[in-house]
This record gives C-alpha cells, sequence and structure tokens, in this order.
C-alpha cells in the first residue's frame, strides 16, 4: 500500500469519526410535531396585537435562533468580569417536552389543545409554567418551559419595545445621530407593520 492512500484513509477516517461525534454532539431537536404545538401555544400567549401573521413571523424566527443556538459556546465576558463564561444547553429538548406536555393535559377531556376553548388553554398553559417552577421570565429562552421560552423571545425584543412604547424606537438599532433629536415616528394603528 502506497503511502498517499495509507493518508488518504486515515484522514477520510478521522473526518467521518468526527462528524458522527458532532451528530451526537446535537441537542435535542423541534420537530414538525413540536412546529405544529408552537404555532397553537403562540396564540394565547403572545399578544393577539401583532395578529397572526405576526405571531407567525415571532415563532419563524424563534425556531430558527433555536435552530442556530450553540452550546457551551465562547461569550464575552463583561467589563470587570475576567472569566470567559459558555452558554447554556440548547433549550430544545425541553422546548419539545414541554409542548408533549400541555398538550396531553388537554387529552383527558376528549380533545386536543387546538379544540380547547382560550380560557382553558390559558390555564393549561399556567399550570404547566407553574408545575416547571418557572416564577419569572428570562432574559432569553433558556429551557424552562417553552411558553416563557417564547414569551422571553418576543418580549425581549425590539418589536415588543416599540409595541409597548406605541412608537418605532428600535432600541437596538444602529442608528446614526442625523435626526436623533425628533421623536420616534408613532406606530401605525395595528402594530408596527401594518402598513408593510
Amino acid at each position: 500500500m502506497q503511502r498517499r492512500t495509507l493518508l488518504q484513509l486515515l484522514l477520510s477516517g478521522a473526518t467521518a469519526f468526527g462528524a458522527r461525534l458532532r451528530l451526537r454532539g446535537q441537542p435535542g431537536t423541534v420537530g414538525p410535531v413540536d412546529i405544529a404545538r408552537i404555532r397553537v401555544l403562540s396564540d394565547i400567549v403572545l399578544p393577539q396585537e401583532i395578529g397572526t401573521a405576526g405571531r407567525t413571523e415571532v415563532v419563524d424566527r424563534f425556531l430558527t435562533w433555536i435552530r442556530d443556538y450553540r452550546s457551551d459556546a465562547e461569550t464575552d465576558h463583561g467589563y470587570g468580569f475576567p472569566r470567559l463564561r459558555r452558554t447554556a444547553p440548547s433549550p430544545a429538548a425541553s422546548s419539545a417536552s414541554s409542548c408533549a406536555e400541555y398538550l396531553a393535559a388537554a387529552a383527558p377531556k376528549g380533545r386536543t389543545f387546538a379544540e380547547t376553548a382560550p380560557e382553558e388553554q390559558r390555564v393549561l398553559i399556567e399550570t404547566a409554567i407553574a408545575s416547571a417552577k418557572v416564577e419569572r421570565l428570562p432574559a432569553r429562552p433558556d429551557g424552562g418551559h417553552v411558553a416563557t421560552d417564547l414569551m422571553a423571545f418576543f418580549f425581549h425584543s425590539d418589536e415588543a419595545n416599540d409595541l409597548c412604547y406605541r412608537a418605532r424606537i428600535g432600541r437596538d438599532a444602529c442608528r446614526s445621530l442625523s435626526g436623533s433629536e425628533n421623536r420616534p415616528a408613532a406606530l401605525p394603528a395595528g402594530g408596527r407593520d401594518a402598513n408593510l
């Protein structure tokens, strides 16, 4: 056997082994069934004011955030904190399990969660959050419960901030100083993107 052939075999074997390790290390994913469940959940936990299209967009961004999340990644340390910090485990597995949990709560009544009246859905979700021992909305999704993760994702966003103040503030947007002396433009009736 030639040395070149042996090196090629070793390199391809190492690459395949590394890929297998990465696949095993991936956290749980949110499957199509869970995505449908999160969409039903969004009708209860996200503001009605943003409309169906707005809630769909928020869920899409939330699912992209979860899909792209990397566990154990190095993060910047704050000023005066010389210790490097790492990201927490992905909330994906918790999202899938808590979806199944709040839906199973509706099953004894012989209905799916989507077929349950909105008032009952709220009670089921509140009960599930309480049993998960989530007492405050996290700063960002942390896997405590899919409902609080979705709410944290939305309510800590620029869009929610603008909705709260009824103005196009763009809290985290990078703007020039030109025109900074003017008040932010008011949101149109129906939310931030009503005229788009």
